[in-house]
């Protein structure tokens, strides 16, 4: 199935994010337009106590089978949040990913716990930290691509190992877990630290 294709179907509501960290978790403040990290609730409700911040990772995979998809690279350019290349290429790169594992991490306080509480500051601290949440999104729950597997692409040729790096580098994210099989074929496995989508609600 395609990746897109999937989280339109299954994951209503899901907002990709061009770039993440490992600070990007359930209970987090984005500025929703270009999704950058803002903060997080337990700076804005100080008074809630340290357990309503926790998060449950899901053990169950989302997806039966595989999803799939690719595009045109550039320097820079993240796929999925867990790498991108690096350098000053000039050649046509394509790279294809197929994704075997879809996990996320729910906050354990739900939106209706949440923003009333959230609202409330309208009203009791509206120069403060009722900014902080104004229009931001405020993150409930984080997707994974868990196990994924890359082929790099070079005038429809796969490319090996060695010949991508003679062209770029590869960044990949810090504590992400990789291998090259066969000389040819990135597999990243057991990611569930840096999401490449989120979905939650806007203050």
């Amino acid at each position: 199935m395609d990746f897109h294709g999937f989280i339109r179907r299954h994951i209503s509501g899901l907002k990709l994010l061009p770039i993440a960290t490992e600070q990007y978790v359930p209970g987090v403040i984005l500025e929703p337009e270009k999704m950058r990290f803002f903060g997080h609730l337990r700076d804005v409700l100080p008074e809630e106590p340290e357990s309503s911040w926790a998060y449950t990772r899901t053990e169950a995979n989302m997806i039966y089978g595989s999803l799939n998809s690719s595009r045109k690279m550039r320097s820079g350019l993240s796929i999925l949040n867990l790498f991108s290349l690096k350098g000053g290429f000039g050649q046509d790169l394509r790279v294809r990913f197929e994704i075997g594992g879809v996990r996320g991490a729910y906050l354990n306080t739900n939106q209706l716990t949440l923003q009333p509480r959230v609202n409330a500051l309208r009203s009791t601290d509206r120069r403060g930290r009722w900014r902080l949440v104004n229009n931001k999104l405020v993150v409930m729950e984080t997707y994974y691509a868990s196990d994924v597997s890359v082929l790099f692409y070079r005038e429809n040729e796969v490319m090996t190992q060695a010949e991508l790096e003679e062209v770029s580098g590869l960044d990949m994210r810090a504590g992400i877990d990789y291998q090259w099989k066969g000389g040819r074929e990135l597999v990243i496995s057991r990611n569930d630290s840096v999401p490449f989508g989120v979905r939650g609600f806007i203050v």
